[in-house]
């Protein structure tokens, strides 16, 4: 009996080593999203840098309007003394298609102060849309994370 038990045992842990122990490199929509994520926090640390040129490299050609947002941040890096986009990772979605974008849905908070100590908060939802060959970001839905806005006043939307 002994040596069935050690029999079993043995049987079990091979076949549990070898379920462990595969080596399967990512699936395609894994590393899309690794992308992603990767482009989300190389924006967030170029913005809170004020890091224009770094910033633009990670927006695509594409990108409608493109030579008006690249002005629209430098003068909120100008005006503002210190700049922040964090995005809630933990409250992601990311979807991966077949063929076309690939789309992080999340929640962002900025944080912008005046070299006077004046400071402006935002928060929002955005869905931003990214090439899937080298997760630039093509578009966005929602509020423009990277520029700051008045807070709306209670009661009016």
């Amino acid at each position: 009996m002994t040596r069935l038990y050690s029999l079993l045992f043995i049987t079990a842990l091979l076949f549990t080593a070898s379920a462990c122990g595969s080596t399967k490199p990512p699936t395609a929509p894994a590393t899309q999203g690794n992308k992603v994520i990767a482009s989300l926090q190389d924006l967030s640390s170029m913005y809170g840098k004020k890091n224009l040129s770094g910033f633009m490299r990670l927006i695509s050609d594409g990108y409608k309007d493109r030579k008006e947002f690249s002005a629209a941040l430098e003068a909120v890096f100008a005006k503002y003394d210190t700049a922040q986009f964090t995005v809630q990772y933990s409250r992601m979605y990311i979807t991966v298609e077949d063929k076309g974008m690939t789309r992080a849905t999340f929640n962002w908070d900025g944080s912008w102060e005046t070299k006077g100590g004046a400071v402006l908060k935002n928060s929002g939802r955005a869905t931003f849309a990214f090439d899937p060959k080298d997760a630039r970001l093509v578009s966005f839905d929602g509020k423009n994370p990277f520029l700051p806005q008045p807070a709306e006043a209670p009661g009016k939307k």
